[in-house]
């Protein structure tokens, strides 16, 4: 679908968009490698105390999103219940978890593997992983081999921006915003991007692959030089519309 076809039909793609939950597409895999951040880190027999990123904003995902700064504040202030799960099953064995706080937070693009200047902003979990929810998943986590996560999420608002002066209303978004994501260069070769403005926060899974690449689960501050390779993209895409 070309710019004029996608502006054209603008309205009708919004509201699929908002008809589905978010979940997992391929990544983009525009950087090739995860510096390892600070975040919590306790470990007991039973359980770990971790951090994860679930999303990181004003970066174009495999869903030609780019989240904006605050667009899940509402939402985490809204509903105390938000999950950690693994790969988007939303039931209760497939719950990893318990979450201790989900909160946004400005970091670094360099923290996050990007050579970029400046900050940005994430969405993070600081959560309880539990041995007896999945052994598998704990002893993954405790070896620090799961480096990718991804949001279950519903859209509220959103603008489509679009690098085409013909387009008066989609062009300002464009221009209002293409310096600032990450990874614009994303952006630019496709000539459009959706704007994330708000979002309801469901749950926040382990994957193997995420459409929003930038989202490791952090490490202790003592292995902040480690980098952990991000895997080759994938066609994989999940879709629920009901909860």
């Amino acid at each position: 679908m070309n710019i004029s076809e996608i502006v054209k039909n603008k309205a009708e793609i919004i509201s699929l968009k908002k008809a589905e939950i978010k979940t997992v597409k391929g990544g983009l895999t525009s950087v090739s490698k995860t510096s390892a951040i600070k975040g919590i880190h306790k470990d007991s027999e039973l359980s770990l105390e971790r951090t994860i990123v679930g999303n990181t904003y004003l970066w174009m995902d495999s869903h030609e999103d780019v989240h904006a700064k605050g667009c899940f504040s509402k939402s985490i202030k809204e509903n105390k219940n938000i999950f950690h799960l693994h790969d988007h099953e939303f039931k209760i064995t497939a719950k990893v978890g318990e979450p201790l706080k989900v909160y946004e937070q400005e970091i670094a693009w360099k923290d996050l593997g990007v050579e970029r200047e400046g900050n940005t902003q994430a969405l993070l979990m600081d959560t309880e992983i539990m041995k007896e929810y999945n052994s598998q998943i704990f002893a993954e986590y405790k070896s620090n081999k799961i480096n990718q996560h991804s949001v279950g999420m519903v859209y509220v608002k959103l603008d489509l921006a679009v690098n085409d002066e013909e387009y008066e209303e989609e062009h300002k978004v464009w221009l209002d915003n293409i310096d600032a994501i990450g990874n614009k260069e994303m952006a630019e070769e496709k000539g459009y991007f959706w704007l994330v403005r708000e979002a309801k926060l469901i749950e926040i899974s382990a994957v193997l692959m995420g459409s929003n690449e930038l989202t490791p689960t952090m490490q202790e501050n003592k292995e902040a030089d480690e980098v952990t390779s991000i895997p080759e993209p994938t066609e994989v895409t999940q879709k629920r519309r009901n909860i």
